[in-house]
């Protein structure tokens, strides 16, 4: 749809279609680009819209990608559930790759959550955040009840994973996403190169040592 072909949508279905294309063309964004470099008129013009028509469907963007989290956040937690449920050992080391290794094959749901509390919290409405942060915590919730085969069942101990895995995935992502001069630094100096950090290795390494220690 282009820019002069928009016509606003009329009924609770069109509207909810314009919301979908609004988030799935932000999805594919992210796969090339880091969340601070997301403009809402690259966003708009990747839709098809008017950047005001884009914030009929959204506040902002930082609403527009708290949404996208909560989607992504509910995939990951889908896909950890299947891994989990065919994994037979109990071992510190089955949960911390079962955690890493999904969390790797979703880059867009790493991206959101090294984003969500610098960037994504802010520029929205009361009412926005509320919503957002009960889906959190819910996918907080189901997070740590996927866990407990393996932590057992103690809050204390629950709440602790669940904030490791979280800052973990969003501390290590950002950490591994090198901006283009660091980038090029390390091209100019195979030396540091000892010194750059692999996401999928570097979270299970520190998930096993916290789960050992929660045993």
């Amino acid at each position: 749809m282009s820019q002069a072909t928009f016509s606003r949508a009329r009924s609770e279905e069109q509207r909810a279609r314009r919301r979908e294309d609004i988030l799935t063309a932000a999805a594919a964004m992210l796969a090339d680009t880091r969340v601070a470099d997301l403009s809402l008129n690259e966003l708009a013009r990747r839709v098809g819209l008017a950047k005001s028509n884009v914030l009929r469907y959204f506040e902002s963007r930082e609403a527009v990608l708290l949404e996208l989290y909560g989607r992504e956040f509910a995939a990951w937690l889908d896909a950890l559930e299947e891994r989990l449920a065919a994994t037979a050992d109990r071992t510190p080391e089955s949960l911390a790759a079962a955690v890493a290794e999904t969390a790797a094959a979703r880059p867009v749901f790493a991206e959101l959550c090294a984003a969500a509390p610098g960037i994504l919290e802010h520029n929205i409405s009361g009412p926005v955040a509320l919503a957002y942060k009960r889906a959190l915590l819910a996918d907080a919730a189901r997070l740590g009840a996927l866990a407990v085969p393996w932590i057992g069942d103690d809050p204390r101990g629950t709440l602790v994973f669940v904030g490791a895995v979280t800052l973990g995935i969003g501390g290590i992502w950002s950490t591994c996403r090198l901006s283009p001069g660091m980038a090029e630094a390390y091209e100019l100096d195979p030396a540091l190169a000892r010194f750059r950090i692999d996401f999928r290795e570097s979270l299970e390494t520190l998930l096993v040592t916290l789960i050992r220690g929660l045993k």
